[in-house]
């Protein structure tokens, strides 16, 4: 009984494309959706950039790179044991705070 229901609803509305019948969606209806859609994406990805990401931080400097490659990757501390730094980049596990934690092999 749905099926003659939907099928009665259907030829009451020609235009209208029907529920689990997406190939008989005409390019007509769906393209120019698609292509809007397309276009908003666009729009907010530029924005984005435009708007959050015109600040360039000081750590992409020239100067910076220098002073960080003098450091290495070990920081002395002046009341405190050295630690590592940037762990991720250089694989150091969490429970290893600094060289000191290091076990000798």
């Amino acid at each position: 009984m749905a099926k003659a229901q939907v099928e009665r609803w259907a030829a009451e509305h020609p235009t209208a494309p029907r529920v689990g019948r997406f190939f008989e969606v005409p390019a007509s209806f769906l393209l120019p959706r698609l292509a809007a859609g397309i276009a908003a994406a666009g729009a907010l990805w530029y924005l984005n950039g435009a708007i959050f990401w015109s600040y360039k931080p000081e750590t992409l400097s020239p100067e910076f790179r220098a002073e960080q490659k003098k450091i290495g990757e070990v920081a002395q501390r002046m009341n405190a044991s050295p630690v590592y730094l940037n762990p991720f980049t250089n694989r150091i596990p969490g429970s290893i705070l600094g060289p000191e934690d290091a076990k000798d092999d």
